[in-house]
């Protein structure tokens, strides 16, 4: 995409697959289901910075309680937010 695209390219990363990514790095499964509803939360966030506010925020929490779940959460960060960026984020969504 970015060969042929270069800056034009935008590219929206599986918030799903993130989720499950970040969750399985987890070895507490309370701790996993908790860090899952928070990122659903902020990925339901109406706007980017609601939602990047949230991650933001869990990610303080994961470098301290699991910091290769932090580092997952961290790759890809931005590419997560692309339809928010948009701002179709709730239109596709609903």
């Amino acid at each position: 995409m970015r060969e042929v695209f270069g800056d034009r390219a935008l590219i929206q990363r599986c918030q799903w697959h993130k989720r499950e990514n970040v969750t399985s790095k987890i070895s507490d499964p309370e701790f996993a289901k908790e860090v899952k509803k928070l990122l659903e939360a902020a990925y339901a966030a109406h706007t980017y910075a609601e939602a990047r506010k949230q991650l933001l925020a869990l990610i303080e929490t994961l470098v301290v309680r699991c910091p290769k779940a932090a580092a997952s959460l961290k790759e890809g960060f931005e590419e997560t937010f692309t339809l928010h960026k948009l701002g179709v984020a709730k239109l596709l969504r609903d």
